[in-house]
C-alpha cells in the first residue's frame, strides 16, 4: 500500500503536489526514487487517476525496469498501463507509428555510434578526406551528435561555421543525413529530432498524445538536453502537470548535451512551479555531506541547497600523497587489505574512483600487484563485441535490407565467394541504376558486369535473407534465430578462425550466451518479434549492460560511470591540479561541472572517504610537479585526518594559467592522444 508515514516533511510535500508544474530539487542520496513512486502511486490510489494518463521518463532502460518493478510491488498490478521509459524508447515508439509522415517508412533501422562512423568514415572515402588528417571520423560524429543535440540541420550547423575544419564537418553533416534517410536508417540523436519534429510541424498526430499523458514526470532532470525540454513543453501544453525532479549539483554531463540551464529556464517557462527542495540525505555520514556541500557551495551558478544527515559524523576523511603514481596506488592498495584484514570487509564494498580513462592503466597494474580481485565498470559492452554485431547484423538486414552498413558487414562473415572487385562492380551498379545493394543482389545475374560466379553467390544470400523475412514474421523469434545461426555456419566459422583457441571458445560462448537471451526475451515477450528485439538491443545504454556483479571484487570506474551509484567505501584517486579537475575540461567548459563532478563522487561514500594522489607524474620521461586539487582546498581542515597543505584556491588558478602551464597542458594531450 502506499503510504506516506514514511517520508519526510519535504518528501510528502513533492509526492501530494500533484497539480501543475513542480520542481524537486533532490539532492544526492535524499530518496527521490521512492518520492517519484510514492507520487504514481497516489495519483492511481488516492487522485483515481487512469494509469495510462501517466508518463514517467528517466534515462536508462535498467533505472525504468527498477521503476515498474517496484510499483508493481507497492500497487499489486493496478499501475498497469503506466507509461515507464526513457526519452529515446517514448521518442521510438512514436515514430513507429508516425515517421512515415517524415519521409521514412516504419521498418526504419536505429544505428549505433560504430555503425555511424562507418558511414562517416566511406563519405569521407568518397570525398577523398584522410582520415587521419585535419579531422577523423570520431571528431565529425562528436560535431554531429552536438548539433543534434543542439537541434541544428546540416545547413545550420554551415551557416555558423568559419573555419575549413568545420565547414567541410558541416558537408559531411549533409551527405551523412542524406545517405542515412536512403537507407531508412536514423541514430540516437535523430530519435528525439525527428519526435520534435512531428510535434512542431504535423501538430494534428501529436494531438491524441498530448491528450492521453495528463501527469508527466521526468527523473534525473539535470540531464535534458534542449531537444527533450522542448519535447516536454509540447506534451504539457494542454493541462501543464509536469513534475520534474533533479538536481543541478549534480549535472555533468554537458559534453554529451545535457543542458544545466533546463533547471534555471523552468521557473522562466513555469512561473506558477512548486519548488520543493530535498535535502536530507540517508547515505552518508555527516562528515561526508559537509565536504561535499563544502566543494559544491564554491559554484558561481545553481539553485541554493544544502545536505544534511542524521547520521553520525563517522570517520574523517582520509588522505594519501605519494611521490609518484605507482606509490600513490600501493598506498591505496593497502590501505584496502589492511581494512579487510582488520575488520573482515569484503572487496565489494570498495570503489576506486577516477577522472579519466588513461588513468585505468595504473590502477589496474597496482591491483593485479597486489593480488585484489577487480571489476571495471563500463568496459566492453557484451553488444559491442564483434561476434555479437556480426549475428545482430544479420537480424538488421532481414529487418531492412537497405541497412547497407550491416549489409556489408555480413556479406563476406562467414566467406562465401564474394569477393571485393563484384562488390565494387554490384555497387556499380546500384550508382547507375539508383538502386540499393540488396536489390542489386536479388538480380545480380541479370548485370553482365557482375561475374557469374559471384551473381550467383550473392542471389543465394539474398534469397537465405528473403527466407528469414518471412519465418521471422510467422515463426518464434528465438527458434528462428537459431536455424539462421546453424544455416549460415557461423558458430563453425568462429570455430575455425585462427589464434588463441581460448579466445576463439569464449566467441562460440557469447553468440551461444546471445541465443540465450533471444529465448529468454521470446518467453517473457510472448507476442516479442524481431523489430521490437531489435529496438532492445539498440535502446540499451552502457549502464544498461553493465549489470550489478555479486561477485567480491574491487569496482573501479570514471567518476562519470559512478553517478547514481553508492559504496561503503571510496577512493578518489588523481586529484591533483590538471587530472582533477580535468585541464581540457577547464578550457573548454569551465570549472562549474567539473565541481559538480567532484561532488558527485564525494556523495557516492557512505561510511569512508579517501582522497589520494602523486606529488609527480611522468609524461614522456619528463617529471612533473602536482599540487593538490582546488577542490580539497575548499573543504575545513578539521574534516581530514591529515591536513591538506597546496596553495589557496587563487594562487592555484594563477600558476595553472595556460600561459604559465602550457607545457604541462601539452604533455597532458599527448598522453590521452595516445
Amino acid at each position: 500500500m502506499n503510504s506516506l508515514s514514511a517520508l519526510n516533511a519535504q518528501q510528502k510535500e513533492a509526492v501530494t503536489t500533484l497539480e501543475g508544474p513542480v520542481m524537486i530539487l533532490a539532492g544526492a542520496g535524499s530518496g527521490k526514487t521512492r518520492v517519484i513512486i510514492q507520487r504514481i502511486a497516489h495519483l492511481i490510489q488516492k487522485k483515481q487517476v487512469s494509469p495510462q494518463q501517466i508518463l514517467a521518463v528517466t534515462f536508462t532502460n535498467k533505472a525504468a525496469d527498477e521503476m515498474r518493478a517496484r510499483l508493481q510491488e507497492m500497487l499489486s498490478g493496478k499501475q498497469q498501463g503506466v507509461h515507464l521509459s526513457t526519452f529515446h524508447a517514448l521518442g521510438v515508439s512514436l515514430l513507429r507509428k508516425s515517421i512515415h509522415h517524415l519521409g521514412y517508412r516504419q521498418n526504419f533501422i536505429i544505428y549505433d555510434t560504430r555503425d555511424q562512423y562507418s558511414v562517416i568514415k566511406t563519405i569521407m572515402e568518397d570525398h577523398d578526406i584522410d582520415d587521419s588528417g585535419l579531422i577523423d571520423a570520431k571528431l565529425v560524429h562528436s560535431e554531429i551528435s552536438r548539433a543534434k543535440s543542439a537541434g541544428q540541420s546540416p545547413e545550420d550547423f554551415l551557416l555558423q561555421q568559419e573555419s575549413l575544419q568545420k565547414q567541410m564537418v558541416g558537408k559531411i553533416f549533409r551527405h551523412y543525413q542524406k545517405t542515412m534517410k536512403g537507407c531508412n536508417v536514423i541514430d540516437f540523436d535523430d530519435i528525439l529530432n525527428l519526435t520534435l519534429t512531428l510535434f512542431e510541424n504535423h501538430p494534428e498526430v501529436m494531438d491524441s498524445l498530448t491528450e492521453r499523458f495528463r501527469y508527466i514526470m521526468v527523473d534525473e532532470y539535470q540531464d535534458t538536453n534542449r531537444i527533450q525540454y522542448k519535447l516536454l513543453q509540447h506534451l504539457t501544453k494542454r493541462h501543464r502537470n509536469l513534475c520534474v525532479v533533479g538536481d543541478d549539483d549534480q549535472s555533468i554531463y554537458g559534453w554529451r548535451g545535457a543542458e544545466v540551464r533546463n533547471i534555471f529556464d523552468f521557473e522562466n517557462d513555469f512561473p506558477e512551479v512548486k519548488l520543493v527542495r530535498l535535502e536530507q540525505n540517508y547515505r552518508s555520514t555527516q562528515n561526508i555531506i559537509a565536504a561535499a556541500n563544502q566543494v559544491i557551495s564554491e559554484n558561481t551558478q545553481r539553485m541554493p541547497k544544502k545536505l544534511w544527515s542524521e547520521k553520525t559524523c563517522g570517520e574523517k576523511l582520509d588522505w594519501l600523497q605519494a611521490e609518484t603514481e605507482v606509490e600513490e596506488m600501493e598506498a591505496v592498495t593497502r590501505k584496502i587489505r589492511t581494512k579487510i584484514l582488520q575488520h573482515g570487509r569484503r572487496y565489494s564494498d570498495y570503489s576506486i574512483l577516477y577522472r579519466s580513462n588513461f588513468q585505468s592503466r595504473v590502477v589496474e597494474e597496482a591491483l593485479r600487484e597486489a593480488k585484489i580481485p577487480y571489476r571495471m565498470l563500463g568496459g566492453t559492452s557484451f553488444y559491442d563485441r564483434e561476434e555479437i554485431r556480426d549475428a545482430l547484423a544479420y537480424l538488421k538486414v532481414i529487418y531492412n535490407p537497405n541497412d547497407e552498413v550491416s549489409l556489408h558487414r555480413i556479406i563476406n562473415t562467414p566467406r562465401r565467394g564474394i569477393g571485393k572487385t563484384s562488390l565494387m562492380k554490384a555497387n556499380g551498379c546500384c550508382q547507375e541504376l539508383h538502386l540499393p545493394l540488396f536489390k542489386v543482389m536479388c538480380r545480380a545475374r541479370k548485370y553482365e558486369r557482375i561475374p557469374k560466379d559471384s551473381a550467383f553467390t550473392m542471389e543465394m544470400f539474398a534469397g537465405i535473407i528473403s527466407n528469414y523475412q518471412q519465418r521471422f514474421t510467422n515463426e518464434k523469434l528465438s527458434a528462428v534465430f537459431k536455424d539462421l545461426l546453424d544455416e549460415i555456419g557461423y558458430l563453425r566459422y568462429l570455430e575455425t578462425q585462427s589464434g588463441d583457441i581460448k579466445v576463439r571458445e569464449r566467441r562460440v560462448l557469447n553468440v551461444l550466451e546471445l541465443l540465450v537471451s533471444v529465448r529468454k526475451y521470446s518467453e517473457q515477450n510472448p507476442e516479442a518479434n524481431l523489430q521490437s528485439y531489435l529496438e532492445r538491443v539498440t535502446l540499451f545504454t552502457q549502464s544498461d549492460n553493465d549489470t550489478e556483479s555479486k561477485a567480491n571484487q574491487v569496482l573501479i570506474m570514471t567518476l562519470h560511470s559512478a553517478k547514481g551509484l553508492e559504496f561503503p567505501f571510496v577512493f578518489m584517486v588523481g586529484m591533483s591540479e590538471g587530472v582533477f579537475p580535468n585541464h581540457r575540461a577547464l578550457e573548454e567548459a569551465g570549472e562549474n561541472e567539473e565541481r559538480r563532478l567532484c561532488y558527485v563522487g564525494i556523495t557516492r561514500a557512505q561510511q569512508e572517504l579517501t582522497f589520494s594522489m602523486a606529488k609527480s607524474r611522468k609524461y614522456y620521461g619528463e617529471s612533473i610537479k602536482q599540487e593538490p586539487s582546488r577542490f580539497l582546498l575548499d573543504i575545513n581542515p578539521e574534516l581530514l585526518s591529515v591536513p591538506i597543505v597546496g596553495e589557496t584556491t587563487e594562487e592555484v588558478k594563477k600558476e595553472r594559467s595556460r600561459e604559465s602551464r602550457s607545457a604541462f597542458f601539452t604533455q597532458f594531450k599527448q598522453l590521452e592522444a595516445n
